[in-house]
């Protein structure tokens, strides 16, 4: 008969019962057991009341009487917790390359698309040849003949006249400047406005040689203008320019207006006094002009 186990077996670990168990299980000779097969899910142990010593029986089989008997279930106990997952493993070497497989068959053609919508208008062309010209059409009608514009200004006039050579001053007697006269005619209400301009030389050799030279502006032989020009050689100079311009009211009819010039003075820490050259030709930086205008009031 089973019994349950006694307060001491209680006590006892369930390791010491396990390793008891797989002793008696594995050995025929300990404590004259002898082998057994069970194929029950249990095995009957007999466990001794004085020292708790213990050993399996066969099934069926009694125990001592100083023993009791226990029957202990046999199988797959409860499963365990999972243990956590250790580390990955080295990554394995790459296995050759499969070959490669056939080529699978052409796909049948699918359905057309849809056609797009219309792109945009391109650029205008180049414009095209001109047309051959028109048949000239009829003469128009004659138009009204306009009214005479206001008569024009009379009695004006304007004249220039340039020096054709230069002229060598070295006294005080004034001599013309050859080219510069010209006639003009005037009417009651006329002015004239006279202007003159030319280049003056002073013909000494040495620095510190000096010349006044007066131009003057005549209309009919009386002088209307008169200017005095110094000119004394230095280093890099030796010429300078007249200019003279004015306005004149004369009368009624012809006048003449000239150009003449004298050499008022002249110095030198030398001997000979130097002379003053006016104008010159058309080749001439040096040449004079005179311009005469006729205006009307």
């Amino acid at each position: 008969m089973a019994h349950s186990l006694p307060p001491m077996v209680n006590s006892r670990r369930l390791g010491a019962i396990a390793l008891v168990i797989t002793f008696a299980t594995l050995s025929s000779v300990a404590y004259g057991w002898r082998p057994f097969v069970t194929t029950d899910n249990a095995i009957d142990v007999c466990v001794n009341r004085s020292n708790g010593d213990m050993h399996a029986i066969a099934s069926g089989d009694a125990c001592k009487s100083s023993e009791d008997q226990v029957v202990l279930a046999v199988g797959p106990g409860a499963t365990g917790a999972t243990g956590p997952q250790g580390p990955q493993g080295p990554t394995g070497p790459q296995g050759p390359q499969g070959d490669t497989g056939a080529a699978g068959a052409n796909g049948q053609t699918g359905p057309q698309g849809a056609t797009g919508a219309q792109g945009p208008v391109g650029p205008q062309g180049p414009t095209g040849a001109a047309g051959a010209p028109g048949a000239t059409g009829a003469a128009g009608a004659t138009g009204a003949t306009g009214a005479a514009g206001a008569a024009g200004t009379t009695g004006q006039d304007g004249v220039s006249v340039f020096s054709s050579a230069s002229v060598t001053l070295g006294s005080v007697t004034p001599v013309q400047v050859p080219g510069l006269t010209t006639t003009v005619t005037t009417l009651g209400t006329s002015v004239l406005y006279i202007s003159t301009d030319g280049g003056i030389v002073n013909d000494g050799l040495f620095p510190g040689d000096y010349v006044q030279v007066d131009v003057r502006v005549l209309v009919d032989g009386v002088v209307v203008a008169d200017r005095a020009y110094d000119v004394e050689i230095a280093q890099f100079a030796y010429k300078s320019y007249w200019s003279v311009a004015l306005i004149v009211t004369p009368t009624a009819g012809t006048h003449t207006v000239t150009v003449d010039a004298f050499r008022r003075s002249a110095g030198t820490l030398h001997t000979a006094q130097p002379t003053a050259t006016l104008a010159g030709s058309s080749n001439s930086m040096l040449r004079g002009t005179l311009t005469v205008l006729t205006l009307n009031k």
